[in-house]
């Protein structure tokens, strides 16, 4: 009888036309437009910009080399090729890192009389790792050439030890297996406990070395994406949503690189975010409460009619209603019809409640008397920088005009005070920082007790407060906020980054709200500002009308 070969065979229709679908068109190579190849690997690996962007960890927003942690361990390790940029991507992970085998690696790189192997063998095995298994192919080879198993055995060890298999029985007859090995090869009780623990705290986190190696690829390119052209990458990571950050941390990133952060713009922007050369322009995207559909009419009324020449001329052509207009105009984004903010709204409420330009049945009948409204409700007055600083962050959800800390100036510029970008100066120093919120993270140490990590940024740059257990007791409750901190600590003498917090505590804004109150950035004095609270009522209706005129006429 004859038996039907059970070759694969695809589908005849695939067999005929072969496609490769993808998500994406292919990235274009040394063409007019883009004159290198992305995947030219030599020029990457060796281009000095991207080396130097990846050794100083100036790598916000770059894939998986972008959070705190690892841009703190770039700059330890002093990363500037690809093999080191592929162990650095797997020690990271949680197994390397909580078995306590991170701190080891980097103490063996850096200095070459640290690097000892409690097994002699394992100088052999793993060399190239300074004598820890950092990659899950180090499971095999300690396995196999250390404690003896065979080579399947060996595997079979990497697959349970990642949680692949389940069977306890299994992974019982591993265990015993795996010590009465390491006993025929005359490896000592107390080694062989050892190099378990090892192989157990980090295997179920592990990468395997390949996967390593096309994170660190991927990191690599996007590196020399942001060395050689920031303004377009950084305008494709806030378009993307961003990464391990808030779009805030992008936009102060962008600044920190020296590009201008340009407001959306109704003549303008589109709806992603756009870089070209020095210059960053926001997209509609980032306006809150402006719905996609309205953003695109905007786009596309835009390009196949010209731009905007006035509000009116915006409203007929896109229909847009009072409450979307409005966030259009108080976010600046209507900057480019050189009227301010103030005169544009009063223009609104004209246009749309006064002569109902958006009513199908238009026709003002009273066009003379709008006219002269128009002219009435000029002004030159704007919004001064608190106002449009607060409408960014209302609309955003960041500020672009000034940083948060521009309004502690008189915190900030104090002497005492110490910048992000000149921390590098006061290794193993005490210090005081005053920093805002970027993203934050809490672990368990070995002993089970919580620490916490609080990434913060002052105009100058970026910086990490450690927190550890006995402090953070002490001051848990004012993480919880965006600050402004201002932190007392040591300078890690490792990575001047890092400082180890001794005091943190709130910056209060009472210090400056009089002067916020009497004389704003401009210079221009707007007086007292008076609040009206429901006890002022209650305690009206107890005063009679002669006692009220007196109480204003005193």
């Amino acid at each position: 009888m004859e038996i039907e070969a059970l070759t694969y065979q695809p589908p005849k229709e695939w067999r005929e036309s072969i496609k490769i679908l993808s998500l994406h068109p292919p990235i274009a190579r040394n063409t007019k437009a883009v004159d290198f190849d992305i995947y030219d690997f030599e020029m990457l690996f060796n281009d000095e910009k991207t080396n130097e962007l990846i050794r100083t960890g100036q790598t916000i927003g770059c894939f998986y080399i972008e959070s705190p942690g690892m841009r703190s361990l770039l700059r330890k390790l002093d990363v500037h090729d690809f093999e080191m940029l592929t162990a650095a991507s797997s020690i990271i992970r949680p197994g390397v890192a909580e078995s306590g085998m991170m701190q080891e690696f980097i103490a063996r790189h850096k200095d070459p009389s640290k690097r000892k192997y409690f097994i002699p063998q394992m100088r052999e095995v793993l060399s190239e790792t300074y004598g820890i298994m950092i990659y899950q192919e180090d499971v095999i080879k300690v396995a196999h050439h250390i404690a003896g198993l065979t080579l399947e055995e060996s595997d079979l060890l990497r697959r349970a030890m990642s949680g692949k298999i389940r069977s306890h029985t299994t992974m019982q007859k591993l265990t015993e297996k795996f010590f009465l090995s390491c006993k025929e090869k005359g490896i000592a009780d107390k080694q062989a406990k050892e190099l378990w623990r090892q192989i157990e705290s980090f295997a179920g986190y592990a990468f395997c070395k390949a996967h390593s190696a096309s994170f660190a690829l991927l990191s690599y390119q996007v590196a020399f994406l942001k060395s050689h052209y920031p303004a377009e990458f950084m305008a494709n990571v806030l378009s993307n949503g961003g990464g391990f950050y808030s779009a805030a941390v992008y936009i102060w990133e962008c600044k920190r690189l020296g590009l201008k952060v340009l407001l959306p713009s109704i003549n303008k922007s589109n709806y992603e975010y756009t870089g070209r050369k020095d210059e960053i322009q926001i997209g509609l995207m980032a306006i809150k409460n402006l719905s996609e559909n309205s953003c695109y009419k905007i786009v596309d009324e835009r390009k196949e009619n010209g731009e905007y020449h006035s509000l009116a001329d915006f409203l007929i052509r896109t229909k847009l209603g009072f409450e979307e207009t409005s966030i259009l105009i108080k976010c600046g984004a209507m900057g480019c019809l050189r009227k301010t903010r103030p005169e544009l709204l009063r223009l609104l409420d004209i246009y749309i409640h006064k002569r109902k330009i958006l009513n199908e049945s238009y026709n003002d009948l009273f066009l003379y008397e709008t006219f002269l409204l128009e002219n009435e409700v000029r002004t030159n007055i704007n919004f001064n920088v608190e106002e449009i600083c607060k409408a960014e962050y209302e609309t955003f959800g960041y500020m672009v005009t000034r940083h948060p800390l521009y309004f502690y100036k008189s915190e900030t510029e104090r002497p005492d005070i110490v910048k992000a970008k000149d921390l590098e100066k006061y290794r193993g120093k005490n210090v005081k920082l005053i920093g805002w919120y970027m993203t934050s993270k809490r672990i368990k140490t070995r002993k089970g007790e919580i620490m916490k990590f609080l990434s913060l940024e002052d105009r100058t740059g970026t910086f990490e407060a450690v927190i550890f257990p006995r402090e953070y007791e002490k001051y848990a409750e004012q993480t919880m906020s965006m600050g402004p901190y201002v932190i007392i600590g040591k300078v890690d003498q490792n990575d001047a980054t890092n400082v180890v917090v001794s005091s943190l505590s709130i910056l209060s804004f009472a210090s400056v709200k009089v002067a916020d109150q009497k004389d704003s950035v401009d210079n221009k004095y707007f007086g007292d500002i008076e609040k009206v609270s429901e006890n002022d009522f209650i305690l009206l209706e107890g005063i009679d009308k002669e006692k009220l005129r007196l109480a204003y006429a005193s």
